[in-house]
């Protein structure tokens, strides 16, 4: 390692997503009580990703050029950072294949590197060869940090020391989310109501990004089916993304269907107390922290590439799941529906989590794990 350091442990991203501000501002309070501070090395997004409009900077924000080629259905990337690594005390990179400099920052003896990742693939179809990379990868880093217990179990059992890995739990600002949902009065909740024309209506709320993990003409399908049982039910459709286009015109072409684009945390707070229960055929991920920690019951399915925080729900607890296929999600949201004690029971198991979930806690486990891998 180099003499003299700086106090500095840098955490790399290809961007800031507007949700993860929070987290690095508490992992930087907490750094600080160790004598260290946070920098996040980062780009901005381009292309479908930009189009989610979620991008954000904070003061410990340090721009840097990231290149991306496509190979085939991959993408690989590139960031320039090995000398700016050698004067920090760790660099926080993430667990994947795809990201070359990170095969020379494990390389490199005078950096010191920690990686954070799901542990396994969660999201695609298991490549043996990425495997093994990120397996070689865990092993040259001085610490390791996955989502939950699952991803932790995955390294283990490939070599990785069980001793070194520090499960973060993944999680958004959820005592902030509260907050503003504890202060929403009955008659701002009214005044949501009529903004929507939701004056007489059931809420079943979409909150993500539009693209084709979500499921939407799944989704749609599915609600097809269920408004012919509950008429009275209205689909809510907020977030952004590559495939918002085809999501306006389908909930355009629909009479229970509402498109409001992005809600931001504060208005996502007081949109949930209208919200019966949040429906999410695809890919489930930080939406299961949002939800828990807003007390809204989820509807998803066994869709084969969830991310990693569908783990912290709990089928018939505070979630409803179904088969992936259109009619047994439509069967199951609408019987749901029709029985307001099973709804209600997994409003009351989703808010009975919630209080499990904050940035703090993710922010102490991170710290932990860093102060760890520095005296490793």
């Amino acid at each position: 390692m180099p003499e003299d350091p700086e106090d500095v442990v840098a955490i790399i991203q290809p961007f800031v997503p507007g949700y993860r501000r929070p987290l690095f501002d508490a992992i930087d309070e907490e750094l600080r009580q160790h004598g260290l501070r946070l920098e996040v090395w980062h780009d901005f997004p381009k292309g479908r990703v930009a189009a989610r409009g979620n991008a954000d900077s904070g003061p410990w924000s340090v721009p840097i050029k990231q290149r991306r080629i496509s190979i085939g259905r991959r993408n690989i990337t590139y960031r320039g950072v090995a000398r700016r690594a050698r004067r920090v005390r760790a660099v926080v990179a993430g667990l994947a294949s795809t990201n070359i400099e990170t095969y020379a920052l494990a390389l490199d003896p005078k950096v010191r590197l920690m990686l954070w990742g799901h542990g396994r693939n969660f999201t695609a179809s298991t490549n043996g060869l990425d495997t093994k990379i990120e397996t070689w990868l865990a092993r040259r880093s001085s610490h390791l940090f996955t989502y939950t217990d699952e991803g932790k179990q995955f390294v283990v059992s490939q070599g990785t020391p069980a001793g070194k890995v520090t499960v973060v739990v993944n999680s958004t600002d959820t005592r902030s989310l509260r907050q503003v949902r504890d202060a929403t009065t009955s008659a701002d909740s009214a005044e949501l109501r009529r903004e929507y024309g939701l004056e007489r209506s059931r809420v079943a709320l979409f909150i993500g990004a539009f693209d084709a993990p979500k499921q939407l003409p799944f989704l749609f399908d599915a609600m097809d089916l269920v408004v012919k049982s509950h008429p009275d039910l209205v689909l809510v459709l907020a977030g952004a993304g590559p495939e918002s286009d085809a999501v306006r015109d389908l909930a355009h072409s629909r009479s229970y269907a509402r498109f409001i684009g992005r809600l931001e945390s504060r208005e996502l707070a007081r949109f949930s107390t209208i919200t019966d229960l949040v429906v999410m055929p695809g890919r489930i991920g930080l939406v299961a922290v949002d939800a828990l920690g807003l007390g809204l019951p989820i509807a998803t399915t066994n869709y084969p590439f969830h991310a990693p925080e569908a783990a912290y729900l709990q089928a018939d607890i505070d979630s409803l799941w179904t088969e992936f296929d259109v009619s047994s999600y439509a069967q199951g949201v609408s019987d749901l529906l029709a029985q307001p004690h099973y709804l209600e029971g997994l409003r009351a198991g989703a808010r009975a989590k919630g209080d499990q979930y904050s940035v703090e806690a993710t922010a102490e486990r991170f710290v932990e794990g860093i102060l760890q891998g520095l005296e490793s």
